[in-house]
């Protein structure tokens, strides 16, 4: 997968961000390219709306699919949507962001090509762009108001940086200002561009053919009297207003404080934040305070004090120099965040929390939040920052002399409006910080009014700031006044997300604007609106409403859960149980030779009443690598184990004593080569078995990757820098996170595993593939807290997926939640889906009803609800095996070897001796199982069969993670977890084997 950046278009007051980034899989990425860049400015008073019209060409030889992410200042949505459908442009509509996604899935897996755009964390935007056909071109239209605050004291500013490091065919930028009575200045790489006056409209154009945009283009518009402070306009008997004013407030200085806690975020998204501002920033507070104490604390995946500094007379050099060093890496848990006891707090970070719960500690001290990042989450450091008392300074917006006195000075506050029952809804928030660019939107029911804000740096003392509303004299024709304050009390809403989730949606919906729960889709068939009952764009809607007119809405979706197939599934495992199938091995058996693999895995135990196996070994391999280095390899990491004692009903943490009495010691002895048994303490943290002699030694594991080796031949303590070395060149290859992040771990030092391995969930946004694979290997070694978390995310983000609730089931259950457990288990068969998906998600069924069955037969006191009562009884069995893998539309086939030479598969379901498979997922993470009631003695080879894939994106190689549950003769059940990453599409991959004696 590669990554192309593509160009900057983002509009303040002074601007440094960073590119959208165009994600494109396969060796000839380079081939899909932007072709045309189409920029339309229209600036009206202090609102610019900015239109983006981006043609992307593909010049391979086949189809292509691209990605775009791109970010968008604080306070910015975007408004319009538009792709080309069958050579015309087809505007978006608003739907709920959960539905979206299962409308375009659905469409996409009829191989029709709908967009979708989504806002995912923080203020980013993603949508996808398929197909591009060969030698064809795709066009995407952007669309987004905003705000212009001051350039300087005569002059409001809008500013476009153009960072494109390739030469673009066809480059076209247009600049209309409205309404001014002096001329703008529009320079474009500090060269004046001519304008032309039509009307009350300036207007400049530039059109370039095989240009290279990376210059920066400049509009000044002159401050004066003509530009309108209040604008207005009329809608249904209610007049919705907007008012912008420059205060020239007194400032008002703070105590000065005597200590700081400074917090700097290290994760590796962090890496994003323009360091450089921020240190400048610090250069002159510090000057300015001349004395103080420094408490530094390091905040990412751990939170770490790493020293005390003494500023004197504003000499801050040796903190300095430890900000210049800082090297970024893995996840963010704000979890672990402990505010100091200093006078204040400065938090230096993007906001985003990858890998727990975004709150911080309630606190008295006042916090101020800051942030240089472009794709940082604005609403939840300015939430933040206002609950304290503190200020939110966000540096890609304001120049570093107004940021300073926003440290230095207490914050004015806009403490709403004067009592006026004619004003309603008037944004923003109490508690709002007021600077110099002020501005308040609301609704009049009178069409002329006064409008008294009030402002204050306390509640006790506060002044009155008047503004008149004339509909009639500032009416407004050239931009919605209406969906300016609909952005604006977006904006304000979403500082409480979780609080106005509904209210968010509802607005989204109504005015168009992409919020976190509100996309913009685009279907190409009026049908497809008609099936999916969305309401189309207005060049659809006279026959959209024809056809339900005339009562044709029949043909709407068909919604499916797979609750209603619960009873036949139910009934087949049943009849497949009660059989009782008992293998009776022929008088002349041919013999099977199996090469063994070396390793074992550490099991755990979920104890069951039933009795059953003598000995049971499970081995999981550690893959001896024969291809060279350029190949696609596959790694293979330590086995987790779980134990769950039925007489405690919870996670045990001593063994069964009838399990020391029929230890692994004695079984393995002598009988598997390569194999030695460890009858010391585990030390790895796999297990927390204090008691326990279970674990077993593997045998070495031979990596195959060439930075896998370069760091097998370095000392413990050189591993991790020569890691961050090794990652210049891997920074955006997920499987490089896996890989080191496994030989981490292999080597003992679990820290900087988890420390590695949480990078994964920094390098996209809400890609929930990538989450699934970081949350396979966070369950196999241990890290429930932080699994949970990450499962817990994946059902946010695909609520319609039975998968991920199984997946969280099982977390849940790690966490010794059971009854949570047990009812999102119950919640993956209700969940609703689109018929079109049925091969994703329906054939779970017979998965989930034996997890529903083995986890109430272990944990007793679980409410069964309105579980009928002949789905709780117990259905044991000797092995149990189910492959998961973490992405769509990718083939992955289990097989299994039986000790009789026998292949179980999905062609061939039931064997000899008596084993039952379930449904051959080809579309979906699957997964598929495999039970047998009655083991045999001998060896249970379990493989892969990497089918294929039919989607051109990946989110790095496929992971799988297999689970095998096997029953001991004391009725206890051992669950081993092992996950591994798979290369290139290929066949008959071992993931373990099992050995019964």
């Amino acid at each position: 997968m590669k990554k192309v950046i593509l160009f900057l278009l983002f509009i303040s007051q002074f601007v440094v961000g960073q590119n959208p980034q165009l994600t494109v899989k396969d060796k000839d990425s380079s081939l899909v390219r932007l072709s045309q860049l189409k920029v339309n400015v229209k600036v009206v008073g202090n609102i610019a709306y900015t239109t983006t019209e981006m043609h992307f060409f593909n010049a391979a030889t086949r189809d292509m699919e691209a990605e775009l992410l791109f970010p968008l200042p604080e306070g910015v949505s975007v408004s319009r949507y538009a792709i080309d459908i069958n050579g015309k442009m087809r505007e978006a509509v608003p739907v709920n962001k959960n539905k979206g996604k299962q409308v375009f899935e659905a469409i996409e897996h009829r191989r029709v090509d709908p967009g979708l755009l989504e806002r995912v964390e923080g203020n980013n935007f993603k949508t996808r762009i398929y197909p591009i056909l060969p030698n064809k071109e795709r066009i995407v239209i952007i669309g987004y108001e905003q705000e212009l605050t001051r350039y300087d004291a005569s002059f409001l500013g809008y500013q476009m940086v153009s960072a494109y490091t390739k030469k673009i065919d066809h480059f076209e930028l247009e600049v209309s200002v409205v309404g001014s009575n002096e001329k703008p200045i529009i320079t474009n790489d500090g060269k004046e561009i001519t304008i032309e006056k039509f009307n009350t409209i300036y207007q400049a154009k530039i059109q370039q053919k095989n240009y290279l945009p990376n210059d920066k283009l400049l509009v000044k518009i002159p401050i004066t009297s003509a530009i309108p402070t209040v604008i207005a306009q009329a809608n249904d008997n209610q007049y919705y207003f907007y008012a912008n004013m420059n205060l020239e407030t007194e400032k008002k200085a703070k105590a000065l404080p005597k200590s700081i806690g400074l917090l700097w975020d290290v994760s590796l998204s962090s890496a994003k934040r323009d360091t450089k501002k921020e240190l400048e920033l610090l250069d002159a507070y510090f000057k300015k305070l001349g004395n103080v104490a420094v408490s530094l604390y390091f905040v990412g995946f751990t939170f770490d004090k790493k020293a005390d500094f003494m500023i004197t007379n504003g000499d801050w050099s040796a903190l300095r120099s430890v900000l210049e060093k800082v090297m970024y890496d893995g996840g963010t848990r704000f979890s672990e965040i402990s505010f100091p006891k200093n006078d204040e707090i400065l938090f230096f970070t993007d906001g985003l929390s990858t890998l727990s719960d975004a709150t911080l500690p309630e606190t008295k001290q006042a916090v101020y939040t800051i942030t240089s990042s472009v794709t940082a989450d604005y609403a939840f450091l300015n939430y933040n920052a206002m609950k304290t008392g503190g200020t939110f300074v966000n540096l890609n917006q304001i120049k570093k002399e107004e940021a300073l006195d926003r440290l230095l000075y207490k914050n004015l506050l806009f403490f709403g409006v004067k009592n006026n029952p004619t004003l309603v809804e008037t944004y923003p928030m109490i508690g709002t910080s007021v600077t110099d660019n002020f501005s308040v939107s609301g609704i009049s029911l009178l069409p002329s009014n006064e409008i008294t804000l009030l402002l204050g740096y306390d509640a006790n003392n506060l002044t009155e700031k008047k503004i008149q509303l004339d509909v009639k004299n500032q009416a407004i024709a050239e931009i919605s006044v209406e969906k300016l304050w609909a952005q604006k009390k977006i904006a304000n809403l979403e500082i409480q997300y979780e609080k106005n989730a509904e209210a968010i949606e509802t607005m989204g919906k109504k005015y168009g604007i992409i919020t976190p729960n509100t996309s913009l889709i685009v279907l190409e068939d009026i049908n497809d609106y008609i099936l999916y009952d969305i309401i189309p764009p207005a060049e659809l809607r006279e026959a959209f409403d024809k056809i339900k007119k005339n009562q044709l809405a029949e043909r709407e979706a068909t919604k499916k859960s797979n609750w209603n197939n619960i009873d036949s599934y139910f009934n087949g495992l049943s009849t497949w149980w009660k059989k009782d199938i008992k293998y009776v091995k022929p008088k002349y058996e041919k013999p099977i030779s199996v090469k063994r693999e070396t390793n074992a895995a550490i099991m755990n135990e979920i104890e069951e009443e039933d009795s059953g196996l003598q000995e049971v070994v499970v081995t999981g391999y550690r893959t001896q690598r024969r291809e060279s280095v350029t190949q696609s390899s596959t790694t293979v990491v330590p086995p987790s184990v779980i134990s769950v004692d039925n007489d405690n009903l919870e996670i045990s943490e001593e063994n069964d004593k009838s399990y020391k009495e029929n230890n692994i010691e004695n079984a393995l002895s002598g009988q598997v080569a390569g194999v030695a048994v460890n009858q010391e303490q585990a030390t790895d943290g796999v297990s927390n078995n204090s008691q326990s002699q279970r674990t077993v030694k593997t045998s070495s594991w031979n990596p195959d990757r060439v930075y896998l080796k370069a760091l097998d031949k370095v000392a413990k303590e050189e591993k991790y820098p020569l890691y961050l070395q090794l990652r210049e060149v891997n920074k955006n290859n997920p499987s490089f996170y896996f890989d080191v992040a496994n030989h981490f771990y292999e080597a003992g030092d679990r820290a900087n595993a988890l420390l590695v391995l949480s990078t994964i969930a920094e390098l996209d946004l809400e890609n929930h593939q990538l989450y699934k694979s970081l949350l396979y290997l966070l369950r196999q070694w241990e890290a429930n807290e932080m699994a949970l978390h990450v499962a817990k995310k994946i059902v946010t983000w695909r609520a319609h997926e039975p998968q991920s609730h199984r997946d969280l089931a099982l977390t849940l259950e790690d966490n010794k939640q059971y009854q949570e457990a047990f009812d999102a288990l119950v919640t993956a068969l209700e969940t609703n889906y689109y018929g079109e998906m049925s091969g994703v998600y329906q054939g779970i069924e017979d998965i989930i009803l034996m997890d529903i069955n083995r986890m109430i037969a272990t944990h007793k006191k679980i409410n069964t609800g309105k579980l009928e009562k002949k789905y709780t009884e117990h259905i044991p069995v000797d092995v149990r095996i189910i492959l998961n893998w973490n992405q769509m539309d990718t083939d992955i086939d289990l097989h299994i070897i039986e000790p009789t030479g026998e292949e179980c598969y999905y062609s061939h379901t039931s064997t000899e001796i008596g084993a039952r498979f379930s449904k051959d997922f080809t579309r979906g993470y699957g997964p598929e199982q495999y039970l047998l009631r009655n083991a045999i003695k001998g060896k249970y080879i379990i493989k892969t069969n990497f089918f294929g894939e039919t989607k051109l994106t990946e989110s790095g190689p496929a992971t799988v993670m297999v689970e095998i549950y096997i029953k001991r003769k004391n009725g206890k059940i051992e669950r081993t977890l092992q996950t591994i990453q798979l290369g290139k599409v290929k066949e008959n991959q071992n993931l373990a084997e099992i050995e019964i004696e």
